[in-house]
């Protein structure tokens, strides 16, 4: 079998590139072990959201990456037949009056995104949770994580475009011209792998971060699921009274294991804030590829002009990720385009 690029997993990243190079008309293949843990874009609350609640600022490049996350998101609806992303407010509860004022400060600078809640919605927030001060932030918009990546996933599988197992690196041959592992040549392959490639050979150098990442699956019947609600930790609708919560950060960790003493804080702020009572459906886990400052692996192996990556979107994959994807496609077609926003150079760390 002969594809133009073989791409090594398939988690926000593989889907995305994969998708790019669908669009352009590219051939490809994508190779793919399924986690034996939930993949950090399962995990993940996979909210689009322009504004930085904590600090009430425009997120840093949501210009580029907004129209191209929604064009991209919108036209994979088209392809597989079936609603991934929806708009919803986000209901911003305060924790005390210095922050609603920088809120009501940065609502006349950015009056499209950061609004005050409509007196329908304050009385909504107010029933159903202890806070004194809310504010808004709309458009938000809610992209359906898993219904994506396995909804593409059966795509690539119909169209045999899609193995399901481990890839050998050691069975791999790489030249400047070609790729060749096991039956299949192909002239780039781009490791999508996440949390994996901190341990791929070919990129030891770059400085990955170890980051895990805890979320719970809460049920809350009652709970209004047309919003997004954010304090301090966020709750996302996701179906049948169910809520994402999520969620933590933790760079110093042995194992995968579920976070009890986050999980018994997480719970005690929930049960001071929201005033319905809920139940924990499960509790998810997973080791996020990241760097420190949360730069972007992505572009052409210095060294090697037929390998390249795509990797550290870390918590903003589904938000940056569409329109690096699309960057990172013109480069591998045309080599030398300039790298994207947020990206880390290659160069400097691969020789």
């Amino acid at each position: 079998m002969q594809v133009q690029y073989l791409i090594i997993g398939q988690g926000i990243a593989g889907t995305l590139l994969s998708y790019a190079f669908w669009k352009q008309g590219r051939s490809f293949l994508v190779i793919d072990e399924p986690p034996p843990t939930p993949a950090a874009s399962v995990v993940a609350g996979a909210v689009i959201n322009p504004v930085n609640v904590n600090r009430w600022t425009m997120v840093t490049g949501q210009q580029q990456y907004i129209p191209a996350a929604l064009e991209t998101y919108r036209s994979m609806e088209e392809t597989l037949g079936f609603s991934l992303i929806e708009a919803l407010p986000l209901l911003v509860f305060h924790k005390d009056e210095t922050m609603q004022q920088l809120f009501s400060a940065q609502q006349l600078v950015y009056p499209q995104y950061i609004q005050h809640p409509a007196p329908g919605e304050i009385k909504l927030a107010r029933q159903f949770f202890s806070s004194s001060y809310i504010g808004k932030v709309e458009p938000v918009w809610k992209l359906h994580a898993t219904k994506l990546l396995s909804g593409w996933s059966d795509f690539l599988k119909h169209k045999g475009w899609l193995i399901r197992e481990r890839f050998d690196l050691s069975a791999c041959t790489i030249s400047p011209q070609m790729i060749c592992y096991q039956d299949i040549q192909s002239e780039s392959v781009i490791f999508c792998e996440g949390a994996a490639a901190a341990y791929n050979p070919l990129f030891k150098h770059l400085p990955f971060t170890k980051n895990r990442g805890d979320a719970l699956l809460l049920s809350i019947p009652g709970l209004p699921a047309q919003y997004i609600y954010h304090s301090g930790t966020r709750l996302v609708p996701v179906a049948n009274e169910l809520f994402w919560c999520g969620g933590n950060y933790r760079w110093q960790f042995a194992d995968l294991l579920p976070d009890q003493d986050w999980r018994m804080q997480t719970e005690s702020a929930l049960r001071q804030w929201l005033r319905l009572p809920f139940k924990v459906a499960d509790h998810l886990v997973a080791e996020r590829p990241t760097t420190a400052g949360q730069q972007f692996f992505t572009g052409i192996h210095p060294a090697l002009s037929s390998v390249a990556i795509f990797n550290g979107l870390g918590t903003k994959g589904f938000f940056c990720g569409p329109a690096l994807a699309i960057d990172l496609s013109r480069e591998l077609a045309q080599p030398g385009s300039l790298p994207g926003k947020g990206t880390i150079s290659l160069q400097r760390w691969l020789k």
